[in-house]
Formats: structure tokens, C-alpha cells, sequence
């Protein structure tokens, strides 16, 4: 079994269970299945557990990423879904857009502009921690030159 779940949430709580989630604001029920508010109840989120996205035999993205190549030719994960890898090799767009290297953004068809998006590197499947990486706690680190900082679910993120 994994460590961490995803939960679909922002700020969501995490049920004692450890199966489930609640909105934020909410407590969870675990007798009653809900997610208990003072405005009603929903019923609890399941965690999907946290997965990875394999690039390769020895490397991987969590999941939800997409593998695109850095221009050194090692992996890097881009934080969305079937992203477009683009020739920059640093950024990536969203499903469906092309990349404008001209404005650096992300261009669909219709001329909606978004921001691109910066890809981080890819770490070692099953990442033993290697003197590159900064250690955040036993079980998680961050590329070397970055910041291990706690998401809102108790996870950590790297920032750059």
C-alpha cells in the first residue's frame, strides 16, 4: 500500500481512516460515511492513492504529470495531465494547446492565451535519496537548488 493518497480536494481534511477526505470546514463522520459542516453533510471523498507516471524503467512523475524531456535528455515531469511537451525543453502546455515560444505561452486554437508551465525534474522510481536532492522528511525529497515546502495536505511540494 502507498503512504500518501491524492485527495481531489483544495485544503482538504484528512479522515483518521486514512481512506477518505472532507471539503475544508468540514469534519469527517466516519460512522455516518459524511463530511459534517454546520450548513449539512456530503458524503466523504475516497483517496485514490497517489500513483506515479513512469517515464522509463528507472524514472517517474507523480501522478497527473506528464514525461517530457529536459534539454540535458533526462526526464522531467510536467505538473498536468497529457500535457504537449514544448521544443524548449523547460516548458509544457496543456492538452489540446500548442506552445508559442514568441509570447511564451500556451496558444489553442481559438486564440485563448494561457501562461506555460515550468517542468521540474523527474526523480528515481521508488527515489532513494541521492546527495542531489534536499531530504524533506524519510520518505520525500526535492531536486537539489529547491525548497521542500508543506502543501495543505500535510504533503510536500518543491519549490524552485
Amino acid at each position: 500500500p502507498s503512504e500518501y493518497g491524492c485527495c481531489p480536494l483544495q485544503n482538504a481534511v484528512c479522515c483518521s481512516d486514512r481512506q477518505h477526505c472532507c471539503p475544508q470546514g468540514t469534519t469527517c463522520d466516519l460512522t455516518r460515511s459524511t463530511c459534517t459542516s454546520s450548513g449539512g453533510s456530503t458524503p466523504l471523498a475516497a483517496l485514490p492513492s497517489a500513483g506515479e507516471v513512469k517515464c522509463d524503467e528507472e524514472t517517474s512523475c507523480p501522478d497527473g504529470n506528464t514525461c517530457c524531456r529536459l534539454s540535458s535528455g533526462a526526464w522531467g515531469c510536467c505538473p498536468l495531465e497529457q500535457a504537449v511537451c514544448c521544443p524548449d525543453h523547460v516548458h509544457c502546455c496543456p492538452q489540446g494547446y500548442t506552445c508559442d515560444p514568441e509570447g511564451g505561452s500556451c496558444l489553442q486554437g481559438g486564440g485563448t492565451r494561457l501562461p506555460w508551465v515550468r517542468k521540474t525534474p523527474a526523480l528515481p522510481r521508488g527515489a532513494q535519496v541521492t546527495s542531489g536532492n534536499i531530504k524533506c522528511d524519510e520518505e520525500t525529497s526535492c531536486p537539489d537548488g529547491s525548497t521542500c515546502c508543506q502543501l495543505s495536505l500535510g504533503t510536500w511540494g518543491c519549490c524552485p
